[in-house]
């Protein structure tokens, strides 16, 4: 019976979110656009912050190396990004296997702190090879049309970041039941445990965030896509990586449906107050996302879906 409810209530939803579009003006399509495109950058943090318990604080470095090799490839070698995408999370991949090589052999916040020094690196790399990334000007995305993900208008931006996110939900439920989803959650659980049951933990943890880096490359493409220019500056700051965090955190880390969730409630909770107070507050977006983070992980460490999880469970059993 309650398999068949949770049917029923997925059907409904994707036939919600099929037709929306056809019922609001386009700026609502731009902000849930926005909202779908954050979470999957939030489900793909999830799988090395959620899953794994390693704290990133970088991820806007994968999402720029994602965004500028697509774009290079379609600017410079006429690739379209629907390729170009695949590369971009390969690059994107390798960038987070060194990391974590470099920073999960120790255990803390050593991996927080390698994620916030490569993001730095990756910044200053960008700027120095402007021949190749345009420095600080960054790249205009000039080509045109479907067949180069660039759509005039919101609307098929709202469709493929829906699927986007549809597709990261659907990775995260079989990642969690997976052999090396279990495996990655059980070293977050106790490294020492899972050490002692046969599981390398130093691999297992390098592999999470290959794969969560990988995952934030494409979704770097298509910001890239969407946003029709990127730059330095842009792309590898500090409010994204918070956000990309901050969004998974809020809406429930370690679970598939947290990305989404946090994503519906603070990218246009962001947009708004950025729209009403971004001129007056400079990094306004940084002071939200990092207060409601902070909030959140004190008061409530499963966020929104562990909470109302917790609420409905609780009505259960009072029930009985």
């Amino acid at each position: 019976m309650r398999l068949m409810m949770k049917l029923t209530l997925s059907v409904a939803l994707l036939i919600v979110g099929a037709a929306l579009p056809l019922f609001v003006d386009e700026l609502t399509i731009s902000i849930l656009m926005q909202a779908y495109l954050w979470a999957f950058l939030a489900m793909s943090w999830d799988v090395i912050g959620g899953y794994g318990g390693q704290f990133s604080l970088g991820h806007a470095a994968f999402l720029a190396l994602g965004a500028y090799t697509s774009t290079i490839l379609l600017q410079s070698y006429n690739i379209s990004p629907w390729i170009g995408m695949w590369a971009a999370g390969l690059i994107a991949g390798g960038a987070g296997a060194l990391v974590g090589i470099a920073s999960l052999r120790l255990r803390g916040p050593f991996f927080a702190l390698g994620t916030i020094a490569f993001a730095e690196l990756v910044e200053l790399l960008l700027l120095y090879f402007k021949e190749i990334t345009g420095g600080p000007l960054g790249i205009l995305i000039t080509k045109s049309g479907p067949e180069n993900m660039l759509f005039n208008t919101q609307t098929p931006y709202y469709y493929l970041t829906l699927t986007l996110a549809i597709a990261g939900i659907l990775f995260l439920r079989w990642f969690e039941s997976s052999k090396f989803g279990i495996g990655l959650i059980a070293v977050r659980e106790d490294e020492e445990a899972a050490e002692g049951v046969g599981i390398n933990v130093y691999r297992t943890k390098v592999i999470g965030a290959t794969i969560s880096a990988f995952l934030t490359g494409i979704g770097g493409t298509i910001y890239a896509q969407w946003m029709h220019f990127i730059r330095p500056d842009i792309l590898v700051k500090l409010d994204y990586s918070t956000q990309i965090a901050a969004i998974d955190v809020v809406g429930g880390a370690g679970t598939p449906y947290g990305g989404l969730i946090g994503a519906l409630v603070l990218v246009p909770l962001s947009l708004y107050l950025n729209a009403l107070f971004g001129g007056m507050i400079a990094g306004l977006s940084v002071i939200l996302y990092g207060v409601v983070l902070l909030i959140m992980v004190v008061l409530a460490p499963g966020g929104i879906y562990g909470l109302v999880r917790g609420k409905l469970r609780g009505g259960r059993k009072g029930g009985k």
